[in-house]
């Protein structure tokens, strides 16, 4: 009877013991570290829609990191290279836009798939930006781009 008991104490505590353990989790998930690919995604939204949309380059002193590590070709690394080409850049098209299409994200990366023009009548670029975030700071950027063509061999849009 007591073997009985014992068994039963034993499977009891190992029960609540995974109960306790699978809360844990559960707790750990939903806290702001759970929530860490939303919270990227927002951050990098707010940089993108202000810097190229709002066409101002203060979000850059707010959303990028100290390093800022730049993979396109067409800047320099660094935060300050990237805030004088961007300035240059508002300068020589101030009707420019960057409309978000789709915006997804991954635990430290945050991919945007976006059409960039130069002013309203351009049909603009088909782009993908690839940002890297840590710790709230966006630290390092890629982007491909494709011009969008007047003429498709297919009926499907770009985005």
């Amino acid at each position: 009877m007591k073997k009985n008991l014992l068994s039963i104490l034993l499977g009891f505590a190992i029960f609540a013991g995974s109960i306790l353990a699978q809360q844990s989790s559960v707790e750990a998930a939903s806290t702001p570290k759970g929530n860490l690919a939303e919270t990227n995604k927002k951050i990098v939204e707010s940089f993108w829609n202000g810097i190229f949309n709002q066409h101002d380059v203060s979000f850059i002193h707010t959303y990028v990191g100290t390093v800022y590590i730049q993979h396109s070709p067409s800047f320099k690394d660094g935060k300050d290279a990237f805030q004088s080409a961007i300035s240059a850049y508002l300068i020589q098209f101030p009707y420019s836009s960057a409309e978000i299409k789709r915006i997804v994200s991954d635990k430290d990366y945050v991919f945007i798939h976006n059409n960039v023009k130069l002013n309203p009548n351009d049909p603009g670029q088909a782009a993908v930006d690839i940002f890297r975030v840590k710790d709230g700071k966006i630290i390092e950027h890629w982007d491909v781009l494709q011009d969008i063509p007047e003429k498709a061999e297919n009926n499907n849009t770009m985005f």
